[in-house]
């Protein structure tokens, strides 16, 4: 999500500070919030907190023959490498808080639960190549990205865990942490820094952050933390049967792929908050957020446009040349 910077001039920089002490979610600028620690988290915001009324950009992508390449809707220019580590050897792992979001059946495609559909989605997100411009390219575009870590063609699916937690009304990023540390401490769940750990809430149970709280303010985030000298990297993800988080047509399973896509790609392309974003701080998939989605070849899942920088480029091991600038939709 998007980067926050310092302020400058006076009235700025009171601004700044104002907005930072007392955690809200700035309007103008609704990808950046704050946890309860005070720490800055890069939330994906709703819809409509994003488009303007200047923005021709479709919601859907059009069907066309081939690679299209769509203008992004945020954000300033390519995105630049600033040092940081990607996750060269990502592998996703969904946690359910419990059998009730697990269970739903608000699906699509013939899945019977969230569950199915999510183990599905992750089956395929890969391709398993590395980017050839295929129709099935629908992660590995984001290997352009890999200069400090090359990052692998693979993305495992490293299954799912149904926990029998008892919903609450709400859930600090805090607890999330707690939570996800007393899974590894109980030895249900094994700490690894290449793993990103999907956490997915129950309807009605809300996350809260300092500017706001999920289905209102944001739909999805990603996030790390310190476990025993190990970077931890999770995933965030509210039951997007809310008005904020929906879209006509789609099912809730649907918008839960799309916002997973988001975050699996911006965890690995900037798993620390210090790799690869652009001039204004925009992550790789906030420039092309909630715009052009599309459904992937390989098993019809919806997910949303990556971004490219374009050219040819020698990184994760191969020299391969990238559509773009923009944000890309794989043959179709």
């Amino acid at each position: 999500m998007k980067k926050l910077f310092s302020c400058f001039g006076v009235a700025a920089f009171l601004a700044c500070v104002w907005g930072v002490r007392a955690g809200a979610q700035n309007p103008r600028d609704p990808f950046i919030d704050h946890n309860d620690n005070g720490e800055t988290i890069h939330v994906l915001p709703p819809p409509a907190a994003v488009h303007s009324p200047r923005d021709t950009q479709p919601t859907d992508a059009p069907v066309v023959n081939g690679t299209a390449v769509f203008p992004p809707s945020y954000g300033s220019g390519n995105l630049n490498d600033h040092g940081g580590p990607e996750i060269p050897d990502a592998q996703f792992r969904a946690i359910y808080w419990n059998s009730s979001v697990a269970n739903s059946t608000a699906t699509s495609l013939g899945y019977a639960t969230i569950k199915d559909q999510i183990n599905g989605f992750a089956n395929v997100f890969s391709d398993g190549g590395n980017w050839d411009n295929s129709p099935t390219d629908d992660y590995t575009i984001v290997q352009q990205y890999g200069s400090l870590n090359p990052i692998s063609a693979l993305l495992p699916n490293a299954g799912f865990r149904v926990d029998t937690q008892a919903a609450k009304n709400r859930i600090s990023d805090s607890g999330i942490r707690s939570y996800l540390a007393s899974l590894f401490n109980a030895g249900l769940e094994t700490p690894t820094a290449s793993t990103i750990y999907g956490v997915y809430f129950p309807h009605g149970m809300r996350i809260s952050l300092q500017g706001g709280v999920s289905c209102s303010s944001f739909c999805g985030y990603h996030s790390n933390f310190n476990y025993n000298g190990i970077s931890i990297k999770y995933a965030v993800f509210p039951y997007t049967d809310c008005n904020a988080c929906s879209l006509t047509g789609k099912t809730v399973a649907d918008i839960l792929t799309i916002v997973t896509s988001h975050e699996i790609r911006e965890a690995v392309t900037d798993s620390l908050g210090s790799a690869w974003y652009d001039a204004s701080g925009y992550e790789a998939d906030d420039k092309c957020a909630w715009h052009n989605l599309y459904q992937m070849t390989n098993g019809g899942f919806w997910v949303q446009p990556e971004y490219s920088n374009g050219g040819t480029r020698t990184a994760s091991g191969f020299t391969a040349t990238y559509p773009g600038p923009g944000c890309v939709v794989p043959n179709r």
